[in-house]
């Protein structure tokens, strides 16, 4: 087995600017990574802040002490944003020296072992990347304007057709799948929890390890090769775990110091 040099810390699902967020655990969360001067990697696995319940640029500017925390660490370690549903716009802030470089999807080797790290919107049906960006640009903590909002980003552009067709003539049937893709994951994925966790397995390739996030469903297989990251959201009925990777082997723990077993 070749030489295992990184350790890798995962965390996803913050939703920085929801009522229901932990920020508070954390902020002390990071505050404990700064003092691990074993940790060479952390991955922010998407949703870090929800851009769709809140202002997307209001949103970064309230919770600019995680940004600076998350700075800090990258003076020292290397700190990769994959995006996520809720912060799915953040693919588009690039080339303006942005703190942070974002990603889609992460690889990392070390040694012999493979990592993929996706946020997991990819396994959920429901979720389409053109109404993941226009909820995204509402652009106001005002409930008031959701629809006039999300509207008006949808039709902005049009360079997937088979959006627009079904846009044109079925304006309903998506304000219908917008207002269900906004439910919370405890509640939406109740009883499709189970096919979103195959098609994850499905899509893994031999010898990889995945880690995804989303479902707001820790847990970690028997094999140790797919895992979910959990998140930080006081509804979710287990929250604030991450995934921690170091010498090869894959962990699930919880911020109070637990591990999750298969």
């Amino acid at each position: 087995m070749g030489l295992q040099l990184l350790k890798i810390v995962v965390s996803s699902d913050q939703h920085l600017g929801y009522e229901n967020a932990d920020k508070t655990s954390f902020s002390k969360f990071l505050d404990g990574l700064r003092d691990d001067s074993e940790l060479t990697d952390l991955v922010l696995l998407g949703d870090v802040v929800d851009m769709w319940r809140r202002d997307s640029s209001g949103v970064f500017l309230e919770n600019w002490d995680i940004v600076t925390r998350i700075k800090t660490l990258a003076d020292r370690v290397r700190v990769h944003y994959v995006a996520g549903n809720h912060d799915f716009h953040v693919l588009r802030l690039q080339a303006h020296g942005y703190p942070f470089q974002f990603v889609k999807n992460l690889r990392l080797a070390d040694g012999d072992c493979n990592y993929l790290f996706v946020h997991g919107y990819e396994f959920d049906p429901m979720q389409e990347e053109p109404i993941m960006e226009a909820l995204c640009r509402v652009m106001s903590d005002e409930g008031g304007s959701f629809e006039t909002g999300t509207w008006a980003a949808l039709t902005e552009e049009w360079s997937d057709l088979r959006f627009l067709f079904s846009a044109l003539f079925k304006k309903n049937s998506i304000r219908n799948q917008v207002e269900s893709v906004r439910i919370r994951p405890e509640d939406r994925l109740r009883d499709t929890l189970d096919s979103v966790e195959k098609s994850a397995l499905a899509s893994k390739q031999p010898g990889e390890v995945l880690v995804f996030g989303h479902t707001h469903h820790p847990f970690i297989n028997p094999e140790r090769d797919l895992v979910n990251s959990g998140s930080w959201v006081k509804d979710a009925p287990i929250h604030n775990t991450y995934v921690e990777i170091s010498n090869g082997t894959v962990r699930l723990l919880t911020f109070d110091g637990n591990e999750i077993n298969p």
